[in-house]
């Protein structure tokens, strides 16, 4: 790294987006987050030497996030929401209000589950991690990776179907309510 300068900015322009993405679910405020991923690029820098290169880098790196985001929820509440998002001009209100309560409501479904569940959920949809990566950023056995997203999915998709009410369709189509 001492003779290439510049290779650690690349990793931060690299990696930035999807890990303040990450701190900010985990975290629910803006100013949280951005502390979380300054902690997550210096701890990553500090152990740059202890890096492995016959291993996935972005697993690694992942792997750091992770503990990082874990420690951030331990820590004292008191921190500010995410500000909403603007809405286009051109983006119909309504439309925009219901994406973002559906929105919420899967991010409410999915901070309730438990921790073990909600990592391999969050690595395994939104940062495109396979089982065996994932056992390997969170160093547990696959078949425990396995079992966490298959229990995580169905308590999601559980909470979910309470949260929205007798009137959600069931796959196939079918609300669930007897013809006659």
């Amino acid at each position: 790294m001492a003779g290439h300068p510049d290779a650690f900015a690349e990793i931060i322009r690299r990696y930035q987006g999807k890990i303040f993405s990450m701190a900010l679910f985990y975290t629910r405020s803006v100013a949280a987050a951005e502390d979380v991923v300054q902690e997550i690029f210096l701890a990553t820098y500090q152990s740059l030497g202890r890096y492995d290169p016959t291993r996935s880098f972005t697993n690694w790196i992942l792997q750091i996030a992770t503990h990082h985001c874990c420690k951030a929820v331990r820590r004292p509440a008191g921190a500010r929401r995410a500000p909403e998002e603007a809405i286009h001009p051109f983006v119909d209100p309504e439309e925009t209000l219901l994406a973002r309560e559906r929105q919420d409501m899967v991010i409410s479904a999915l901070k309730s589950l438990p921790d073990d569940q909600k990592l391999v959920i969050w690595l395994f949809y939104f940062f495109d991690r396979s089982y065996a990566q994932i056992a390997e950023i969170l160093d547990i056995p696959l078949h425990l990776v396995k079992i966490r997203l298959f229990r995580g999915k169905k308590a999601l998709g559980d909470i979910l179907r309470r949260q929205a009410g007798p009137d959600l369709p069931t796959p196939g189509g079918d609300s669930g309510k007897p013809t006659s």
